[in-house]
């Protein structure tokens, strides 16, 4: 499916849960110039988890990655991408309680958004770059999770550490990629959100 974006055509996925009613989340994909988009397993193993909850889950290709028209553009655009598959969604279906999750670049666009957008019913961050790119600080009442391995080579673990308002959740030995902690992870989803 497509979603009309401000760079053009953002292609998409939209998930139903078998038993849905307790929101809908946009997901949003790791960085697209190292090949991320929204088919990334990391991405689907946190889908995965939301469906088997009640999650109604949008995935979309931020602008450039995955057959998504226009061009990357270093977070910025990308900030814009997610607002229009937010708007696609409020559209489409009846959204009462708005869930937004990303894994790495895709976490880090999600909290930038925050900035333009009323405040979500629950924030997901997976493998969030803390101390790479820029994670302000927000006021924020809704709850954040941040899922992170304490062995992760793109975020700073004593960073995170220092991040007020998010419950941190730190798997011993998980890398960036969660290689071989996936099982781990998707548990580690399940007990934040049950």
């Amino acid at each position: 499916m497509d979603i009309t974006g401000p760079a053009g055509t953002l292609v998409a996925r939209f998930d139903a849960a078998s038993k849905p009613g307790r929101g809908h989340a946009v997901l949003c994909h790791p960085h697209p110039l190292y090949g991320g988009t929204l088919h990334d397993g990391v991405l689907d193993c946190l889908a995965q988890v939301l469906l088997a909850h009640g999650v109604d889950c949008l995935r979309f290709n931020f602008r450039g990655a995955g057959g998504s028209a226009g061009r990357h553009d270093n977070g910025r655009g990308e900030v814009e991408d997610l607002q229009a598959a937010i708007a696609w969604l409020r559209s489409e279906h009846d959204v009462a309680h708005l869930w937004l999750g990303g894994y790495s670049f895709g976490a880090s666009v999600v909290w930038q958004t925050l900035a333009r957008i009323p405040e979500p019913e629950r924030i997901l961050l997976v493998a969030p770059p803390v101390g790479v790119m820029a994670f302000p600080e927000r006021n924020l009442s809704c709850p954040v999770d941040v899922f992170m391995g304490d062995e992760d080579e793109f975020a700073d673990v004593d960073a995170l550490a220092a991040w007020r308002g998010v419950r941190s959740h730190l798997i011993a030995g998980a890398n960036h990629f969660f290689l071989g902690q996936a099982d781990t992870l998707r548990r580690r989803i399940e007990q934040a959100i049950s």
